[in-house]
């Protein structure tokens, strides 16, 4: 509801051109949230849970990385005939390998680490 609540008042505010407003918004809900997360105390997922979301975030990157750098691919590969798509192309590439070297790096700390 928090998060509801967050969205519709940043879409009317950012619209009518007020940014403080959602800026205000966004600092309550997050010490509303973080509040309410402190009080949980009981554990609301098992390691089962656990692996299976983190096979699917894996999934989700790889395949977002995939899709990202193909259509990088293809768009620099169309400069001739569509030189307006060129930097798109690029920036689809380059965040491709960033988030790659991201993963890397994350996952060599963590392993280093042993979480």
């Amino acid at each position: 509801m928090i998060v509801i609540i967050l969205a519709a008042t940043t879409g009317v505010f950012v619209t009518t051109g007020n940014y403080v407003i959602p800026l205000l918004v966004l600092v309550i809900a997050s010490i509303l949230i973080f509040g309410m997360k402190r009080k949980l105390e009981e554990k609301l997922t098992d390691e089962r849970m656990d692996k299976i979301a983190r096979k699917s975030s894996r999934i989700v990157l790889v395949l977002t990385t995939i899709a990202m750098a193909v259509a990088g691919i293809i768009l620099i590969s169309l400069r001739e005939s569509f030189p307006q798509y060129l930097i798109i192309g690029y920036v689809l590439s380059y965040t491709a390998c960033g988030m790659l070297l991201l993963y890397v790096v994350l996952f060599k700390f963590f392993q280093d680490r042993n979480i």
